[in-house]
């Protein structure tokens, strides 16, 4: 009795229904990433050594400063002796290092 006429619409609804899914649980896992960061950040005192990996970078050292408009802010990052300012969303992994690491 169907006609078939409808078969491939609700193919395609299948389909794009999956895909936004797909979009929408890899954004929640970026905006859970980055919130676990800033939450494992915010518990740190300013002049705690961490080490940071960030982007397709190799893990560095720096001394925590604080947080401003959605950066880390770092001193005495990788031997630099300026301020360091990266953002939170490319963080990929923060700890907290030995304190001679940083000296």
């Amino acid at each position: 009795m169907g006609c078939g006429c409808f078969s491939g619409f609700s193919h395609r609804s299948r389909r794009s229904a999956r895909t936004f899914r797909s979009h929408i649980s890899h954004r929640s896992f970026r905006n859970l990433r980055s919130n676990g960061i800033v939450g494992f950040l915010k518990r740190l005192s300013p002049g705690t050594c961490v080490v940071l990996q960030f982007d397709d970078r190799r893990p560095a050292t720096g001394t925590f400063q604080g947080f401003e408009n959605g950066t880390v802010i770092l001193t005495n990052f990788d031997g630099f002796p300026g301020l360091v300012r990266i953002k939170v969303k490319s963080i990929n992994a923060v700890s907290v290092a030995g304190s001679s690491k940083c000296r």
